[in-house]
């Protein structure tokens, strides 16, 4: 078992991810324009970009978290007409929403993330498995969307999928940091760090999987240890990845948040090891 005292706070992660970072510049690309998302659950969001880094919108949904605010976003430009959105809405629980914004096809899918409260943060594993509860703390919902038009029956969506599954794939994030990631079914997948601050480390996390075009997919993790979320988009035609990791700043194992949040943009290079098929088995 690691050394737990190796388990380093998300804030301490940017700060290792940052020299050399392999993270894409971000695009101005929707300054000036406004989208509004008609969510299938009901409601609508409409998102106003001011600038190449603020933005503000307002809501209809009877669930969000804010019905309207302005915050700072940055944006990512994984292919044309699709970009990756991202800024945090709240601080009580720590909230941040990310976008997949698909103009070409009209759609989009959100997620909203939200952090363990401090009085959460440290609680047993064994405490939430006796409940039935998710191991992990971290908690993301996704809702899909039509852009600028209403949401129908015949609106489509980006897909939830198994094509990564049996794949292991190595991510470089930049000089320093390298970790390898091994897709194990619908539910869950191991990462592992080859290179950098948290070398040696490894677990099994939540993770969440959805298509968005050939090659092209959209992966979130929810780690259970240090409560973080990762929301990439990962393209197996560029070999590279793009989005954000999101977490408490300054807390570790069994250490209650001090210091604000960390949601900082990351993005990697990917070399696929292998992929591994056990038929029927799963």
């Amino acid at each position: 078992m690691p050394d737990p005292e190796r388990w380093i706070s998300v804030g301490e992660l940017a700060e290792a991810f940052g020299p050399d970072s392999k993270a894409p510049p971000t695009t101005a690309e929707l300054a000036g324009s406004a989208h509004t998302l008609d969510l299938e659950g009901g409601g609508a969001t409409e998102y106003r970009f001011l600038s190449e880094s603020r933005l503000e919108w307002r809501s209809t949904s009877a669930n969000a978290d804010a019905d309207a605010g302005e915050a700072a976003y940055f944006a990512l430009k994984p292919r044309t007409g699709l970009y990756f959105v991202d800024f945090v809405i709240g601080d009580v629980p720590p909230t941040a929403v990310s976008l997949v914004l698909d103009l070409d096809r009209g759609i989009a899918t959100s997620l909203t993330a939200r952090l363990p409260r401090s009085a959460d943060v440290g609680e047993s594993l064994v405490s939430r498995a006796a409940r039935g509860e998710e191991l992990t703390s971290v908690v993301a919902e996704f809702a899909a969307a039509a852009v600028d038009a209403p949401f129908t029956a015949a609106t489509p969506r980006h897909a939830a999928t198994d094509d990564l599954v049996g794949r292991r794939v190595e991510y470089t994030y930049s000089a320093t940091e390298r970790y390898e990631h091994v897709y194990l079914n619908e539910d869950f997948y191991t990462w592992h760090c080859l290179l950098g601050a948290e070398k040696g480390l490894a677990d099994t996390d939540r993770c969440h999987y959805f298509k968005l075009r050939d090659d092209l997919y959209f992966f979130v993790w929810r780690e259970k240890i240090v409560p973080t979320l990762g929301a990439v988009i990962v393209d197996f035609q560029a070999m590279r990845t793009m989005g954000k990791i999101f977490g408490h700043a300054a807390s570790g194992v069994e250490q209650a948040p001090t210091g604000g949040v960390a949601d900082f943009p990351v993005g990697a290079h990917a070399r696929l090891l292998n992929i591994t098929s056990h038929g029927d088995a799963i």
